[in-house]
């Protein structure tokens, strides 16, 4: 009985992992960050100095994958993060 009890909380935990919301979600979701057309987010307004370095992190994560991706491809990391701000979107 214990060890159905354990499989049956891992797997509620496993299946509700997805749900769970990201930092950059939350921030998008309260209104303290916004996605760019050149495929970076901003802070929209005055923000905590904890969604600024959630912002820098986020920026430069996005810009280096956008190099490795650009580099792949032989285009421009400009490129790849337009983009990819247009899938973001739903535009492509």
């Amino acid at each position: 009985m214990r060890t159905l009890i354990s499989i049956l909380l891992l797997i509620a935990a496993l299946i509700s992992m997805p749900l769970q919301a990201s930092p950059l979600d939350d921030a998008r979701a309260a209104g303290y960050v916004i996605e760019t057309p050149n495929g970076y987010v901003k802070a929209h307004g005055n923000v905590s100095p904890r969604i600024s370095v959630l912002i820098a992190d986020v920026n430069k994560r996005r810009r280096e994958a956008y190099l490795r991706i650009a580099k792949k491809n032989g285009i421009s990391a400009e490129q790849v993060a337009i983009e990819s701000y247009a899938k973001r979107q739903g535009k492509k």
